[in-house]
């Protein structure tokens, strides 16, 4: 179990990695591996940038024939890479989940909510094809039906939870 587990965690890492396009869509599982994988492989790079005078790290810089401002470089270029795939991943799974902005509501605004992270890393998607293609193969069957799936993931992000409760009382 730990094998398959291990398993598909790297593979949808590298899945994340090479696939440098937001088109298409990525299931809970594949956007959570990317993620985990992701955040290790900064804090990877951040550990070779800070400690990079350490020997074991010399040794490598000297048998790539790595400057030290070469080092910098591909530590920012890596970093910046993960920025993109990251980004791009979670476009795709923003599609999965077929979320769409209201009118009063902006990008940046969907993007500071913490709820909205929240539903791309827990709530499953539609296994229902959508106009940004077919849906992913490790989709579960949701328990209820699709149109009730969606509507629940939009109350979710954009219905207030302190203006339900102000409502209530």
């Amino acid at each position: 179990m730990l094998y398959f587990g291990m398993s598909r965690f790297i593979k949808n890492t590298l899945y994340g990695l090479f696939r440098l396009s937001p088109g298409g869509r990525d299931s809970r599982q594949t956007f959570c591996d990317i993620y985990k994988g992701f955040l290790l492989l900064a804090l990877f790079g951040i550990f070779a940038c800070t400690w990079r005078n350490t020997l074991a790290i010399l040794y490598v810089r000297d048998w790539l024939l790595i400057s030290e401002l070469g080092c910098w470089i591909i530590c920012i270029l890596f970093e910046l890479w993960l920025a993109a795939a990251f980004v791009c991943a979670v476009i795709r799974r923003w599609q999965d989940l077929d979320i769409r902005i209201p009118k009063d509501d902006s990008f940046e605004e969907l993007v500071k909510r913490a709820r909205f992270w929240e539903v791309l890393a827990t709530e499953e998607g539609s296994r229902e094809r959508n106009k940004y293609g077919e849906a992913p193969a490790d989709n579960p069957v949701p328990v209820i039906s699709e149109a009730d799936l969606k509507a629940a993931v939009r109350k979710k992000l954009f219905i207030d939870l302190e203006d339900e409760i102000e409502e209530i009382k």
